[in-house]
């Protein structure tokens, strides 16, 4: 389930991870800190993400920060991840955010930059949810109006082919006919 409002923060630094959170706290998130992968796993069992910031090098192996996102959005396909680093290598960043849509912010940074990012990364989640329901919306209506047209062939097969608004002509044309005949033989009579 996507929550917006709840973000992971992962870094083997409990200083920094401190500092991120209490940040966050006080703009109204609801806050998860792990210290390592498999914690941060664990954590999230049962929780609803929205946002997940996440330090490339997690002292851990196994796993950097890239892995652990890969293993995130598994769980939660909707999830904005944003890479952290210390570190101003360009091929992180290149390959987080070409392969995963991740995005990247290089340490320090300031509490304020975090919001917005998240806040532009959920506004694009948004869209692109509308977007899919809209999309998937059309399918529905494209197929109600070919059931409609097979039905109405089956009906009446020499009008399956007229559009709504020849029909709609043909009808409005049918009716000042039967006015004007009626207005006729009021006069004549």
């Amino acid at each position: 389930m996507f929550n917006e409002k709840t973000i992971l923060i992962v870094d083997d630094d409990p200083a920094i991870l401190e500092m991120i959170s209490e940040g966050l706290v006080e703009h109204q998130f609801r806050v998860i800190t792990a210290s390592g992968p498999e914690e941060a796993l664990d954590k999230v069992k049962t929780a609803s993400l929205g946002l997940a910031l996440l330090d490339l090098d997690l002292g851990y192996q196994k796993m950097n920060g890239i892995d652990l996102g890969i293993r995130l959005l598994e769980q939660f396909p909707e999830l904005i991840i944003v890479i952290m680093t210390g570190y101003h290598n360009i091929k992180y960043a290149i390959q987080a955010m070409r392969e995963f849509s991740f995005h990247y912010m290089i340490k320090p940074f300031r509490i304020d930059q975090i919001i917005s990012l998240f806040e532009r990364a959920s506004y694009e989640l948004q869209l692109k949810t509308e977007n899919q329901r809209l999309k998937e919306e059309i399918q529905m209506l494209q197929e109600e109006v070919h059931r409609l047209k097979k039905i109405l062939k089956e009906i009446r097969p020499e009008e399956a082919n007229l559009s709504v608004a020849a029909r709609e002509k043909e009808l409005r044309n049918k009716i000042k006919n039967k006015q004007a005949l009626n207005s006729y033989q009021r006069q004549k009579g």
